[in-house]
This record gives C-alpha cells, sequence and structure tokens, in this order.
C-alpha cells in the first residue's frame, strides 16, 4: 500500500473549509484513496459531539445519588476493558456504575467533553436539518423586500450575489449573514415545489478554486465547490439529482462573479 503521511486536524479541516492550498488538497485527495484511515479521521472532524454531551449529561443527573459508604481504607477500583475498546469501572463499585462507565467512555479529564475540530460544513448541515417545510412556509418577501436582503449579505460577503440566478424548482425565501470564526456566513433559502428546504451557503475562502464535489451530511444530499476567495455549498433533500442541476447553475453563476 501506497505510504500515507499523518495529516493534523488543522490541515485536514482546511480541507473541510475549502482553505487547504492546491498542494495540501491534492496530496489529502490521493490520501483518501489509497488510505482508508484518512477518510475515518476526516470523518470524526464532522462529528456533533455537543448533542452527544448533552445526552450523557442527562444521564448522569438522572442517576441515583452515591450512597454514603462506611470509612474504609482506600482501595482502588479495578479498571476492566469493555468489548467496545474503551474503559468502564469495575462492577459493584457503586450504584451508578453503569452511568459512570458510559460517562467515561465518552467524557475526558473531569467530565469535559473532549473537543473535537468541526468545519463549517458540518456546522451548516447541523443548522439545515433542523429545517421542515413549514419552517420556510411563511417566508414570501417581495422583489424588493428579496432585494434589499441580498444587498444586505452581498455587503457583508464583499462580493456582489445580488444576481442570483433564476433555478428551476427552487424559490427564494430568504436571505442572511450568520458566521463562523469571525467569518460571515451567508446563508440564502430557497424552498423547492413540494417543500423541501435547500440552502446555498458561501463563507469566505481560500485563493484556490475547486470544482463542484457531491457528498451527504447530516442525511442530507450537498454539493460543494470553491471559486478563488469564497467557498460554496448546497445542501438539502434526500435526491441527488436535482441538487446536483441546482448546484451546476449556481457553479456557473459564482464563477462569474469571483473576484
Amino acid at each position: 500500500m501506497t505510504h500515507v503521511r499523518a495529516f493534523s486536524d488543522e490541515e485536514l479541516t482546511a480541507y473541510l473549509d475549502g482553505e487547504a492550498d492546491d498542494a495540501l488538497h491534492a496530496e489529502i485527495d490521493a490520501a483518501l484513496e489509497a488510505d482508508p484511515a484518512v477518510a475515518d479521521q476526516l470523518a470524526t472532524l464532522d462529528i456533533p459531539m455537543a448533542p452527544i454531551a448533552e445526552a450523557y449529561e442527562a444521564l448522569l443527573q438522572d442517576a441515583p445519588p452515591m450512597p454514603e459508604l462506611p470509612e474504609a481504607p482506600p482501595v482502588a477500583p479495578a479498571a476492566v476493558a469493555s468489548t467496545r475498546g474503551r474503559w468502564t469501572w469495575g462492577v459493584g463499585t457503586f450504584a451508578t456504575g453503569l452511568a459512570a462507565g458510559l460517562a467515561v467512555a465518552m467524557f475526558t479529564g473531569f467530565g469535559t467533553p473532549e473537543p473535537v475540530p468541526r468545519g463549517w460544513v458540518s456546522f451548516v448541515a447541523s443548522y439545515q436539518a433542523l429545517y421542515t417545510p413549514e419552517t420556510l412556509a411563511i417566508a414570501d418577501p417581495s422583489t424588493d423586500d428579496a432585494a434589499m436582503q441580498l444587498a444586505a449579505v452581498s455587503d457583508a460577503l464583499g462580493i456582489d450575489v445580488t444576481g442570483l440566478p433564476q433555478t428551476q424548482g427552487l424559490t427564494f425565501k430568504r436571505a442572511q449573514v450568520l458566521g463562523f470564526n469571525d467569518k460571515p456566513l451567508v446563508q440564502i433559502a430557497f424552498a423547492r415545489a413540494d417543500g423541501t428546504p435547500v440552502a446555498l451557503c458561501i463563507i469566505p475562502a481560500g485563493p484556490d478554486a475547486a470544482p463542484v464535489s457531491m457528498g451527504a451530511a447530516e442525511g442530507m444530499d450537498l454539493a460543494r465547490w470553491n471559486t478563488p476567495g469564497y467557498g460554496f455549498l448546497l445542501i438539502g433533500g434526500t435526491d441527488a439529482a436535482p441538487l446536483a442541476e441546482e448546484a451546476e447553475t449556481f457553479q456557473s453563476w459564482s464563477a462569474d462573479i469571483a473576484i
């Protein structure tokens, strides 16, 4: 097997964010084909840990309090390896052993969730997963309102996105400025004819262009690409065919407005 060097989380996060230079991007692309472990490492960077941490915190809160024990010489509880390769306290340590074991499996230090870097695409996907057809059903901006919203997000980004292309099957609903790592992150929301929410997201990125690549996150299909200076993401629904066509239209438009 071709030797693949170890990549740092910072390098892989830059790759996910579209901020890796051409050389690093090509190196990681080649590594993904040669070594499945690199794909596994990339996948860990996109895992939303906050919901997991909250779930285990709730489990600990619901566990019964540890009973008072008579004074006895301190004895270190035996640690045993679980069948999943993690460590839990030995049986009989105390009544909340199960809860503590689960917490130890997911937490480090003194109950602090282990930090896992996440790229902007992962955060966008988590946000978009909250959308339902009802979320955008009442949004019906006038032509003037839509123009004002697009002008506002254009100012935030530093590029003119007011000339959005007419994309068959998509109806403009709203445009708003979010943020990620002190960068403006623009979300332009659309709805398909069946109500499926679709979002076009734009963020300042590295100088290198990248073609459209398809993928999935949080159970939704996505397409991402880069122009010099900006990263683009189109996400929504579970049918890759219309998303690919929509992405092609937006990618062609984005190439025209690239600076």
